[in-house]
């Protein structure tokens, strides 16, 4: 316990620090800052945004892989009572295409289309799925957060055709390979979202958003710091005889040490984990739950602008088989500069019981590219590989002698006035729209007033 003046501390400790100036801090700062609070968000990278920033090149916008805002979700509720504005189209699945042992099969997404497509063997098969979304709005998910994704679909499906096709859309839907990793609620919620609401591709890119966040909150006093780790958290307290408050002093990389009464941690758990598994105060089990959050959903992605589209007919496909995604984001958003030229996000999602195979995993997104679009490399413009992107850090470690555990709160137990945001904590949504449900939960816990507007929370 360090002797700190009153004085001093009165002067010089802030009232909120954010660590990260993702989408969850960002947004979480704006929640704060214009309810009166002062606020700094400290960002490690140059730039605001973290995986929700947008670069422009060669006139096109690229975001880091397919981004997709839920049009039914908790992301556009925020966004509204945040008054950031958007544009963009919701998805239409005309041109959409299942991939099975390599032949191309027309997305069925009506009753007859089901009934009658040759993507699912047998009768059995084409029944188990329209009962899937027969049943998709009635189910109770809440019961699901002992299942994995993979449970549910053994115990649920009978043919393989059918288990393969939910399976799917779990995958299209989580962003996540491992069903046997990720909670059958939240997966089972997440396709929820998707299929009775579509998703909307944004004009110009998710830096759209992340743009208007930060102006918003520099308007209502938000300060920035970029281009600064944080190393290192730990507990103090002002030496105010007749009132002692805990304070926290954050030491950066440029060697500054500042002090806060609340920090909002708003990175991913093993930074969390860095910052937190020294301190004795710290609940054990919150610190255990964090180091057994260890394998995040992870992505290669190859982003593609081309100068025309080879094959007008075909938007975008979905493996069933295996792995894999392609889609034209172009057709639905304006994504380059001049308003010219096609972009294309391929994706496969990879598995992590095994080990990373980049240069087989992009052969396998260009040799689909030559299915549904041939020609096209004749017609690229520019391309970018990302051949390991974290695209959700949702997903559980969880194996067969325990239960599914439940994502972590957002207070941090042990400790007074430190809070954790992100795609990975609280028991609302998944990707963004959990980035954007536990930033505003923080924000009310820390503003006293637990009444919330009523968001899409899971049933």
């Amino acid at each position: 316990m360090s002797n700190i003046p009153t004085k001093i501390y009165r002067e010089n400790t802030k009232e909120i620090a954010i660590i990260g100036g993702g989408l969850a801090g960002l947004t979480a700062a704006v929640y704060l800052a214009r309810d009166g609070k002062n606020v700094t968000v400290i960002e490690k990278s140059s730039k605001a945004g973290g995986r929700a920033r947008t670069t422009i090149k060669d006139k096109f916008y690229f975001n880091q892989g397919p981004h997709a805002l839920y049009a039914n979700g908790i992301g556009p509720k925020v966004l509204d009572e945040l008054n950031i504005k958007y544009t963009g189209k919701k998805v239409d699945s005309t041109k959409y295409y299942i991939t099975k042992k390599g032949k191309l099969y027309k997305l069925p997404t009506k009753l007859n289309e089901i009934l009658t497509t040759k993507l699912l063997n047998g009768w059995g098969s084409k029944v188990e799925v329209l009962h899937f979304f027969i049943k998709l709005n009635k189910m109770k998910l809440d019961q699901l957060y002992s299942l994995s994704f993979q449970e549910w679909l053994d115990l649920n499906f009978k043919n393989p055709d059918s288990k393969d096709f939910v399976k799917m859309l779990g995958r299209i839907a989580t962003y996540t390979y491992n069903a046997e990793n990720l909670s059958a609620r939240l997966a089972l919620y997440q396709v929820k979202t998707a299929v009775t609401g579509s998703v909307v591709y944004l004009d110009e890119g998710w830096q759209t958003l992340i743009d208007q966040l930060v102006e918003i909150g520099k308007r209502n006093g938000v300060k920035y710091v970029h281009g600064k780790g944080v190393v290192t958290l730990q507990q103090d307290y002002a030496h105010d005889k007749k009132n002692p408050q805990q304070i926290w002093k954050i030491s950066l990389s440029d060697n500054t040490t500042l002090s806060y009464h609340n920090v909002i941690i708003a990175t991913n758990p093993f930074h969390v984990y860095s910052l937190l598994k020294d301190n004795k105060k710290v609940n054990s089990e919150f610190l255990k739950q964090l180091e057994n959050i260890n394998r995040p959903a992870r992505v290669a992605t190859l982003d593609l602008a081309l100068s025309s589209l080879p094959n007008p007919d075909v938007y975008g496909v979905y493996g069933m088989d295996t792995p894999l995604y392609i889609s034209l984001h172009s057709a639905f958003a304006k994504l380059s500069t001049d308003g010219n030229g096609v972009l294309f996000h391929a994706m496969k999602y990879l598995d992590s019981s095994i080990g990373p195979n980049p240069l087989e995993d992009k052969l396998q997104l260009e040799s689909l590219l030559d299915t549904i679009q041939p020609g096209w490399r004749k017609m690229i413009i520019r391309q970018r590989f990302l051949p390991s992107m974290i695209a959700s850090n949702t997903v559980i470690n969880y194996n067969n002698n325990e239960t599914m555990e439940n994502r972590p709160d957002t207070e941090v137990p042990g400790v007074n006035n430190l809070y954790i945001i992100g795609d990975w904590v609280g028991p609302d949504g998944m990707l963004a729209d959990a980035s954007f449900a536990s930033a505003k939960a923080v924000a009310l816990s820390i503003l006293n007033n637990r009444k919330a507007i009523e968001m899409h929370t899971i049933q």
